[in-house]
């Protein structure tokens, strides 16, 4: 079965947004992204940008966290997956290296902001690794 179909079929998802996007709200201000092209440490900006433009409109609410599934080729820590645009958009990368089996993902709780997108990382982790 394919990633997203297992996901969609086993999170549940609340509702499929109206956007450019491939994207469902999985919670209040949460949403779920699924990103067909090979994600790259150097395209990571670029992806950024193309994300905040994109649900700058008015089928997102104003504050947004969006977790995004896609594949890479590359290693990543941690603090390379969790991005704050230090106004209203947290991004949170779950990567996954079909060539390895490795999964790249933080499971963070931000202190500062008092920010927490762990459970619903570890609830798609746990759906995609059957555990």
């Amino acid at each position: 079965m394919i990633i997203k179909d297992k996901l969609i079929k086993e999170y549940p998802l609340l509702k499929k947004i109206n956007c450019s996007l491939e994207c469902f709200e999985i919670d209040k201000r949460k949403y779920l992204i699924f990103w067909h092209e090979i994600i790259k440490k150097e395209n990571i900006i670029k992806i950024l940008k193309y994300l905040e433009e994109k649900s700058n409109n008015l089928n997102f609410t104003s504050i947004r966290t969006l977790i995004v599934i896609g594949n890479t080729k590359e290693k990543f820590k941690k603090n390379e997956l969790v991005y704050f645009n230090s106004i209203n958009m947290y991004v949170i990368f779950y990567l996954i290296n079909d060539e390895t089996n490795d999964k790249y993902m933080d499971i963070s709780w931000n202190f500062p902001l008092k920010y927490s997108y762990k459970k619903y990382v570890k609830k798609i982790n746990k759906i995609i690794t059957n555990k």
